[in-house]
């Protein structure tokens, strides 16, 4: 079994759906493509929670991303 590199890309979110002119879902389909053109398999998409916000501040969705090393 091989062994497993892992990437994380944050995309900020301030509770506006809509971040400099593009929508967050732009920006996390941007940020998709963008890696697995350097060979990284989404893993998982992580959105920010209303109760989490409010008490560790995370103000970001977190896209995880996968490959294969060696």
């Amino acid at each position: 079994m091989g062994r497993y590199e892992y990437n994380f890309v944050e995309i900020p979110f301030d509770g506006n759906l809509k971040n400099g002119g593009e929508t967050i879902l732009e920006q996390c389909r941007h940020a998709i493509e963008v890696e697995s053109a350097k060979g990284w398999r989404l893993v998982q998409v992580i959105s920010p929670a209303a109760e989490k916000r409010l008490l560790t501040g995370n103000t970001a969705y977190e896209i995880i991303f996968e490959r294969e090393n060696g």
